[in-house]
């Protein structure tokens, strides 16, 4: 069933995983981040599919999200920063990143970006 969501979400939906870091244009690449942003996208779009599976007929639209990630892998702050999607979306997609688990944050993340915790953002658009 698990599996059958899944498959269902990302038929329906878009993921243009927008992943924010603090670094700028031209500084090197940072792979770390970039591992560590994209295991985290994975693991919100895997607890976030299967609730949004159990109302497809009300997906539609845009939806970013910013939060913020500490060293113990805990959010912060998330919140809504555009959206062409309805209350429903938004509601079930806080709801879910607000009790996600996700790892530790790797100590080259923390080396890379210099601080911590670190900006991430992520963009679904539904269709």
């Amino acid at each position: 069933m698990r599996r059958l969501a899944i498959v269902i979400l990302l038929i329906c939906c878009t993921s243009a995983f927008a992943q924010k870091s603090t670094r700028e244009k031209g500084t090197p690449p940072q792979p770390a981040t970039q591992a560590y942003f994209d295991r985290v996208g994975a693991i919100i779009l895997k607890a976030l599919g299967p609730e949004l599976a159990k109302h497809r007929e009300r997906l539609g639209g845009a939806l970013k999200v910013s939060l913020f990630i500490n060293r113990q892998g805990h959010i912060q702050n998330p919140k809504i920063v555009s959206t062409s999607s309805n209350r429903w979306v938004q509601d079930t997609a806080l709801r879910v990143v607000r009790t996600v688990n996700l790892p530790q944050m790797p100590k080259e993340v923390i080396a890379e970006q210099g601080h911590e915790p670190v900006h991430f953002e992520v963009q679904w658009t539904f269709k």
